[in-house]
């Protein structure tokens, strides 16, 4: 739908206020939709390749491991998974 139609079925003629009333809308949307981000942290052990995640993970964002050197957080770029396959 165009911003024209849905001023054609709203019978509002000015395009800002129209437009105004979508940025409104997408913002509101895209505050919801990032309100349940959240951390999870593990310790990693020695030849284990298979760790239990939170129930209520819908997608992994990134994966960092901490460097004891420097103490900082290097982030992992791929994760290989065994026998996993992409959806098409």
């Amino acid at each position: 739908m165009t911003v024209k139609e849905l001023m054609e079925l709203t019978g509002e003629t000015r395009f800002n206020y129209i437009k105004v009333l979508l940025n409104d809308a997408l913002n509101e949307i895209q505050l919801m939709t990032n309100e349940n981000v959240t951390q999870y942290k593990t310790d990693l052990t020695v030849d284990v390749s298979e760790y239990n995640l939170p129930s209520n993970l819908v997608q992994v964002k990134n994966i960092k491991i901490k460097d004891i050197d420097t103490d900082y957080f290097c982030p992992i770029q791929r994760v290989n998974i065994p026998n996993y396959k992409e959806k098409e």
